[in-house]
């Protein structure tokens, strides 16, 4: 065993750029597996810390459900060894100022100075109801800093002026579930009622008593918990909101395992080919077949150990770095030992696995080869086989799984169908590139002495150069597949936004009129096709025998015969459309009458139910002008509909209304502008994360198409040389070589592309099937810019083998 470690160890560090190739593969896929481990080990502890953080300063934590009202805290204070009671508000409003305008969550500043949670870097804290203040990142949001002035608004009340007093840098960015975020003295919440309490004690010994004595004088149905064990019961609630990006970036890990095992087994059939020599050598002073066999593999196992290793170091970086950028790193650095070293030994199993056959077929070596130089070995036919059967019926199966996955929207079924799919394809596809091979070459020779040689050197070695197209395939069908995923979802989600909300945006009152600046604003945002001022009147509609508040829209004729013609109808009432979800509720079917007051008047209506009634989020009833200005019932101007053209950019529009809605805190924003920025923002990440796989792919493709052009070298070199002898240029031969890379890369990648595009459809559908109905859209450009990439790839990955092809002299091609 020492010596053949030390025949491996002499042919590494004798030959280090022969294994190159496989040390650059094996650190991409283990540094891919490190940084997703990294990743979800940071994540996790940054999720817990930004749960846990405000309950970490305190001794004891009171909280109260919703459902119970008596919350009088301060009965905890005349416990014996409570120091301090502080209660804890949270209230949600609408911020504005500076340029933008959205939604913030305030919690109130502990009164005890020992229990607020963050230090401020800047400024002083707050002491009035009207003095706020925010996190570093809040300010820069909103574009504001501290003294500046900014408008809350609660709910339906009227707008309050606050000024910013302080800021603090948190370091992570506090779950909060709103855009911005704020601290305010307890003052500022007069009327609310605290949802919790952070208590104090004199003696943390009597720790346990206490708990219990709190519990007993606080009323039924309320929480009281050691702070310590409240901070991990919160943090356990977020500790797992990264699991399904975790999971996500493992199967790219997987798959860019996968497609480096297929490069260092095409490495190591290149590194074969250049030993034949040695090998029989070897053979020929009385080595055992076992032996050159195990030498190979501890060739793979020592550059598999140091590449594996590398890439676990960049890995953790890259993890790390991750984290940072999605704001949950505010743990530190936190990662598994353990986990690591599991991902080096990935790293080293799937090199000595790859490297398994190139390693028995070494043993097959005769000992004569020592005595000849080493020639051309004669083509091989390629034959379908039994293989090829089994791999084309596993196949069919998962197809037909994901088609069922697509019909039924099962997605579980469809990973189902996924990973068998996969399977199947792994077992027939090389077979099938193979086959096409022999047609592909003589479409090549039609197109030149150098496409022609190109063409025969692939057909003649089909298998390998399949082999090798396998890592395009696997990197270009999953980039396919994600692509099409993201474009049919924003596509499937814009569609169903603009069914569901006819109206892009609606701004309105509380039932003043709107201010005309205001208006003037919105109709010249450029991605609204067109605007309406919409007059609106409070009214009551039957609930089951008693009035529910809602309002009644006037829409003028010229919008009505645009957004609604049904109001212009010929029917014995005026026409009301009502939300959907209303008559269902009151068992009311379109022809129905309904009777609604309004301003003192009770006008009957003929009810239909319609989309355009959801725009506003509260109970609507859309009808004419003309029906409420016949009937003597007043309206005011209070509301303004935007249209947007089909396919409008929803991004773009947000940001532009937003703008104009900072302006204006009397005015509420609705519509489907608002809906759909959670999933936008996830198709974003898929879309990222498929570009960042699309660049680890092309590393690795290029990889295997360099190494399996510099054994179509080796291997020609005498027929090289006698081109060269016969007076062919070396433009030619660069040529030659970069038809063949090119070929391999535009097969696999038209290969990928035919499988990715049914498999993201089947997986979106799967997805989204149960919520909205399907609309197909392919990412053109996407699809085109990879076969462009191919060429780009291929001819990059010719560089190296056509420069080593150019140098062979002539005079060889005479001598052999």
């Amino acid at each position: 065993m020492t010596m053949i470690f030390s025949l491996a160890w002499a042919q590494v560090r004798t030959y280090p750029g022969r294994l190159l190739a496989i040390l650059v593969a094996v650190a991409l896929a283990t540094g891919f597996l490190a940084a997703t481990a990294t990743f979800a080990a940071t994540s996790s502890e940054g999720l817990r810390l930004t749960a846990a953080a405000p309950l970490t300063t305190a001794d004891i934590v009171v909280e109260a459900p919703d459902s119970v009202h008596d919350r009088n805290w301060y009965e905890a204070a005349k416990v014996p060894n409570v120091r301090t009671v502080d209660p804890q508000y949270v209230r949600t409003v609408s911020v504005f100022g500076g340029s933008r305008r959205g939604s913030a969550n305030v919690q109130s500043v502990a009164t005890t100075p020992e229990v607020r949670w963050f230090q401020l870097d800047r400024g002083s804290w707050p002491t009035r109801a009207d003095q706020v203040v925010a996190d570093r990142r809040t300010l820069d949001d909103l574009g504001v800093d501290v003294g500046d002035n900014l408008t809350f608004r609660h709910d339906d009340a009227e707008p309050v002026p606050v000024t910013v007093t302080g800021s603090a840098d948190l370091g992570f960015r506090p779950l909060t579930g709103s855009s911005f975020r704020f601290y305010a003295a307890p003052s500022f919440f007069a009327g609310d009622v605290p949802p919790a309490a952070l208590l104090t004690v004199d003696d943390r010994s009597r720790l346990a008593a206490t708990v219990t004595a709190v519990d007993r004088a606080v009323a039924p149905g309320i929480s009281v918990m050691d702070a310590s064990a409240a901070a991990d019961e919160a943090a356990s609630r977020f500790a797992g909101g990264n699991t399904q990006l975790v999971i996500l970036m493992l199967a790219f890990a997987a798959v860019a395992l996968l497609a480096s095992v297929l490069v260092i087994a095409n490495t190591f059939h290149v590194v074969i080919a250049q030993r034949i020599r040695q090998i029989a050598l070897l053979r020929l002073v009385g080595g055992h077949r076992s032996q050159v066999s195990r030498t190979v593999l501890g060739e793979a196992a020592i550059v598999g150990t140091v590449g594996a290793l590398l890439g676990m170091l960049a890995g953790v970086a890259i993890g790390y770095l991750g984290a940072g950028l999605l704001d949950i790193s505010g743990g530190g650095l936190r990662v598994s030992p353990l986990l690591l070293a599991l991902c080096v030994l990935a790293g080293v199993l799937a090199t000595v696995v790859a490297a398994w056959l190139p390693a028995r077929r070494a043993t097959r070596v005769p000992p004569v080869a020592a005595l000849r130089e080493a020639s051309e070995p004669p083509a091989t036919a390629v034959r379908g086989g039994r293989r090829l059967v089994v791999g084309l019926v596993v196949t069919a199966v998962g197809a037909v799984l994901l088609g069922l996955a697509g019909v039924g929207a099962s997605l579980p079924l469809a990973l189902v169908g996924g990973v068998v799919l996969a399977v199947g394809l792994l077992v027939a596809l090389p077979r099938v590139i193979a086959l096409l091979l022999t047609p592909t070459a003589r479409l090549l020779e039609r197109l030149g002495v150098a496409a022609g040689l190109a063409g025969g050197s692939l057909s003649q070695h089909a298998r390998r150069t399949a082999a090798a197209a396998m890592s395009v395939v696997v990197g270009a069908a999953l980039i396919t597949a994600l692509a099409v995923a993201a474009t049919t979802g924003q596509a499937t989600v814009d569609a169903d936004l603009e069914d569901r909300y006819p109206v892009a945006v609606s701004a309105r009152t509380d039932g003043t009129p709107i201010d005309q600046r205001t208006v003037a604003a919105l109709a010249a945002v450029p991605q609204l096709s067109d605007t309406t001022t919409v007059d609106t009147v409070a009214a009551r509609f039957p609930d089951g025998g008693k009035a529910t508040p809602g309002t009644l829209a006037a829409l003028p004729a010229g919008a009505a015969a645009e957004l609604a013609p049904e109001l212009a109808a010929p029917a014995a009432a005026p026409v009301l459309l009502a939300p959907g979800t209303y008559l269902a509720e009151r068992g009311l079917v379109d022809g129905d009458p309904l009777d609604v007051a309004a301003a003192g008047t009770t006008v009957r209506f003929t009810v239909r139910a319609s989309r355009l009634a959801d725009t506003t989020g509260q109970l609507l009833g859309v009808t004419s002008a003309e029906a409420l200005a016949t009937r003597g019932v007043p309206t005011v101007p209070t509301t303004v509909w935007g249209v947007a053209p089909a396919g409008f950019d929803r991004a773009v529009l947000a940001d532009r209304v937003n703008a104009v809605a900072a302006g204006d805190p009397e005015i509420e924003i609705g519509g489907g502008v608002t809906e759909g920025s959670d999933i936008a923002q996830v198709l974003a990440i898929l879309l990222g994360l498929s570009l960042g796989m699309l660049a680890v792919t092309v590393l690795i493709a290029m990889l295997g198409i360099a190494n399996l052009l510099g054994l179509s070298v080796l291997e020609r070199t005498r027929e090289i040389a006698l081109l060269r002898a016969l007076g062919t240029r070396r433009g030619r031969l660069w040529a030659m070589l970069g038809v063949e890379a090119v070929t391999i890369t535009v097969v696999g990648v038209a290969a990928g592309i035919a499988v990715g595009v049914p498999v993201g459809l089947a997986g979106v559908t799967a997805a989204v099937g149960q919520t909205a109905e399907p609309v197909v859209r392919l990412p053109w450009g996407q699809l085109v810019l990879l076969p462009v990439a191919a060429v780009v790839v291929g001819l990059l990955a010719s560089l190296g083998p056509a420069r080593r092809a150019t140098r062979i002299p002539p005079a060889q091609g005479l001598t052999r």
